[in-house]
């Protein structure tokens, strides 16, 4: 077989290995968790239809008295975005939506109407489509509309 056929075989077949792997969200999911990390008890997991991970939060900021997690779902193929107001952990929210390569992982709106927003690693929170959002951490962007 020609030289250059093997060497574009193997360039395509590394491409589409490459491409079969799942995107892994945030890489904040990866890192050790610490005791800030653990949501708090009013926050029960268990009736939520998301399938988050136990133990998978990570707190990711506190703003505006929320406390604002970000979670693996048990499957490994979602991300979920907590948000926990401070003094009133029972209208705590959470979402969870499938990772994907674009920018946008989930949205959520919280129980006083405004809306925050679990965006991947690397986003320009610059954009024109982001205008009215804050940026609060490198994952997390809020908007009070």
């Amino acid at each position: 077989m020609n030289r250059r056929v093997l060497v574009v075989i193997a360039v395509v077949a590394a491409l589409g290995m490459t491409g079969c792997s799942s995107p892994t969200g945030p890489d904040v999911l990866a890192r050790e968790a610490t005791a800030e990390d653990e949501l708090p008890e009013a926050v029960s997991l268990v009736s939520v239809d998301t399938d988050i991970k136990a133990g998978s939060a990570r707190l990711l900021a506190t703003h505006a008295d929320v406390e604002y997690f970000a979670a693996k779902s048990s499957t490994g193929g979602s991300a979920c975005l907590i948000t926990v107001p401070i003094g009133l952990p029972e209208r705590w929210r959470a979402g969870c939506a499938a990772l994907a390569t674009g920018e946008d992982i989930v949205t959520l709106t919280n129980f006083d109407d405004s809306q925050a927003k679990l965006i991947n690693d690397g986003v320009d929170a610059g954009q024109p489509k982001y205008d009215g959002w804050t940026q609060i951490h490198p994952n997390v962007l809020v908007s009070s509309r």
